[in-house]
């Protein structure tokens, strides 16, 4: 089911509201206009013109997760996302991990993974999926679109359906059980991998080596001939 709604504060927010109310089937989307509280990781607002993103949620019922993996959904959703994006776009596409897709140095999307969990398992699943599609100014400099990057506007309806499509092939091999196909796929466009970079944690700033990610998602970095593993605000990418 597709469900459209020309302004809300939060797409993920009014999924969870909907789960709450018990009414929801697993491939459930709903998208909007405009959010006028749209949420991004770390708490971070997620700030977007009306009528030139893409905006939307899916509701995803993955009882075969257990809640270690639910990185796992953060994966695919950017897989989905990067495989709709590069043909329209001449520069590379890749994955900042844990969840922003970037073009060159700038981001283009972000995603938001939210979860239940009930048994041991991830019962409920609600994947937020941001795309700056026609915007052409941002007050970050960080921050790119589609319009930008390509020289044209693009369709919200059929980007849309082409990130559904993308999530459904990557969805359907997580249910199967390829976690590892799924990884190699990240691997192969994940930002900074194999590459010396500056980072920060709580002890300062060190040079370091992205590996991947360990078995919960956390971020591998090889610094001083030691692989160390980060959560998400634990690191901070430098340059």
């Amino acid at each position: 089911m597709l469900e459209f709604l020309p302004e809300c504060h939060s797409t993920n927010e009014e999924v969870l509201l909907r789960i709450r109310r018990k009414v929801l089937n697993e491939g459930y989307i709903l998208h909007t206009g405009h959010q006028i509280a749209g949420k991004g990781q770390r708490g971070n607002a997620w700030l977007s013109e009306p009528g030139k993103n893409l905006l939307f949620s899916i509701y995803l019922t993955p009882k075969m997760l257990l809640p270690k993996q639910a990185f796992l959904l953060n994966i695919i959703s950017g897989l989905a996302v990067v495989d709709a994006l590069y043909p329209a776009i001449s520069d590379t596409v890749e994955l900042k991990w844990p969840n922003d897709v970037y073009v060159g140095d700038r981001k283009i999307s972000g995603i938001l993974v939210e979860t239940m969990i009930e048994g041991g398992v991830i019962v409920d699943a609600v994947v937020g999926i941001g795309v700056n599609v026609n915007q052409s100014y941002f007050s970050l400099t960080s921050a790119t679109s589609m319009l930008i990057e390509s020289g044209r506007p693009h369709n919200l309806e059929e980007l849309l359906e082409q990130i559904v499509l993308q999530m459904e092939k990557y969805y359907l091999k997580l249910k199967s059980g390829d976690a590892r196909g799924l990884l190699e796929a990240y691997y192969k466009v994940m930002r900074w991998r194999g590459e010396i970079h500056s980072f920060q944690d709580k002890e300062g700033i060190f040079e370091g080596e992205i590996i991947g990610v360990d078995d919960t998602g956390r971020l591998t970095v090889k610094t001083n001939n030691i692989v160390r593993s980060f959560d998400v605000k634990e690191i901070a990418f430098l340059y």
